[in-house]
């Protein structure tokens, strides 16, 4: 009996095993998402239908297996000097094609590869995009100072009508008129303020004061602001051309933005991933690329490097005080924000820009409109006020998830915020000072 019993515990163990690696492991399944495969290892350097820098990538698994072999192109994929020392002879003859160039490494798995042709032979053709007529965009209604000046000119009109009020009744009570004569209107007034230096100290002051808060808001209101500000670079790079016409990612150059504070300028080894092919620009033609080179240390000529590097003098465009904290991962990441929403349409922009309100209001896609001057607090603070969370969404952060857990302990606070139906960033503390403020 006991041996029996041990038997069948021996014979059932193996299959509680393969039972619980078919549910855990077996039976979890993860999509790969071949667009996305795309974008963050190809796009910069293929296009899908057509050549670029390397060739269109629709019917290549085609090519491989009629020329080579359908396991021979995972192999170009992840190493293609490899195969090429090997001698695959169609490995050979892209190598030969494409300027003697051999494609950078891509640590990407069978997997992954097989998922990126999924989508590359499966990709809708572009459809022309619907042009809508922009909205006007209005300007911002300044604030107005129109009460100051009816306060005083109000003030000097009573001023004015008191001392003639008073000279005409000095007038009937049989003053003479040759005195009044020689005083003068001025005289009258200057000597009804003496008489009442009270009320004439005390008015003068509210007009001197208020005078000099219009004037100091008015001086003030432009400290700071920048819109439209968009210096000369040391090269003429084009955003209009790379994020544009060659849909280029902005993540692939600005390689941070979703890993640290900075989204950081590209290096001129991102660069050279294209320009080591490309050599002649659309518009400047040689005279902008060989600026990369020279700072590369590359010879185009014999492609090699020299190792004389030099570095790109970029001009900061983006500047904000010492006192601020800014995170691009935390707004891009977190928030979902699209770099669109700050820096703007660049697509049809060369070099970058602080751009205007009314630039970044006219993009139809942003979802927070702004009245404050970019780069402002107010502008800032008009974000987190706008910016809804969707706290029951699996991909918030844990952070908000937190405070809106504590939210719900004051349930009185709470059902406040919840009067309007959504919840937003500054609800969830986005307008503390030490949010921004060290």
């Amino acid at each position: 009996m006991k041996m029996s019993k041990m038997l069948n515990i021996k014979s059932v163990k193996p299959l509680v095993l393969m039972a619980f690696f078919l549910v855990f492991l077996g039976g979890k399944t993860y999509a790969i998402d071949g667009e996305s495969v795309f974008k963050a290892n190809c796009a910069a350097c293929h296009k899908v239908d057509k050549d670029f820098v390397g060739p269109g990538l629709k019917g290549s698994q085609a090519r491989w297996e009629e020329n080579s072999s359908a396991e021979n192109l995972y192999k170009w994929v992840q190493n293609s000097s490899e195969l090429i020392d090997n001698g695959d002879a169609y490995a050979k003859k892209l190598f030969s094609k494409w300027n003697s160039m051999p494609m950078p490494p891509q640590a990407l798995s069978n997997e992954e590869i097989d998922a990126l042709f999924e989508y590359v032979e499966n990709v809708p053709e572009a459809v022309a995009p619907v042009v809508a007529v922009e909205e006007e965009v209005k300007a911002p209604v300044e604030e107005s100072n129109w009460l100051w000046y009816a306060v005083i000119g109000l003030l000097l009109v009573v001023i004015i009508a008191v001392a003639s009020v008073k000279a005409k009744l000095k007038k009937v009570a049989g003053e003479k008129e040759e005195n009044l004569e020689k005083v003068g209107p001025l005289g009258s007034v200057r000597a009804y303020l003496w008489r009442n230096f009270n009320y004439s100290f005390f008015f003068g002051f509210v007009i001197v004061i208020g005078v000099l808060v219009m004037g100091y808001k008015g001086c003030s209101r432009n400290i700071g602001v920048f819109d439209g500000y968009k210096p000369d670079q040391p090269i003429a790079y084009s955003h209009k051309l790379h994020a544009g016409q060659l849909e280029i990612e902005c993540v692939y150059c600005h390689n941070s933005a979703e890993k640290s504070k900075h989204a950081g300028i590209p290096t001129t080894n991102v660069c050279m991933n294209c320009h080591k092919a490309v050599s002649e620009g659309s518009t400047t033609g040689t005279e902008e690329i060989a600026k990369i080179y020279e700072a590369a240390g590359f010879d185009a000529s014999t492609f090699k490097y020299s190792g004389e590097t030099k570095p790109v003098n970029w001009v900061k465009v983006h500047n904000l005080p010492d006192h601020v904290y800014f995170n691009h991962s935390q707004h891009v990441v977190v928030g979902g924000l699209d770099c669109k929403q700050c820096h703007g349409d660049m697509t049809k922009e060369t070099v970058a820009k602080v751009m205007t309100i009314e630039e970044l209001n006219a993009i139809e896609d942003n979802e927070i409109k702004f009245t404050r001057p970019t780069l402002t607090m107010g502008w800032c603070i008009e974000c987190h006020g706008q910016k809804e969370i969707d706290i029951q969404s699996d991909g918030v952060s844990d952070y908000y998830k937190e405070i809106h857990d504590r939210l719900k302990g004051d349930k009185k606070t709470y059902t406040k915020y919840l009067e309007d139906d959504k919840i937003t960033v500054a609800e969830l503390g986005g307008w503390e000072c030490a949010k921004c403020h060290y």
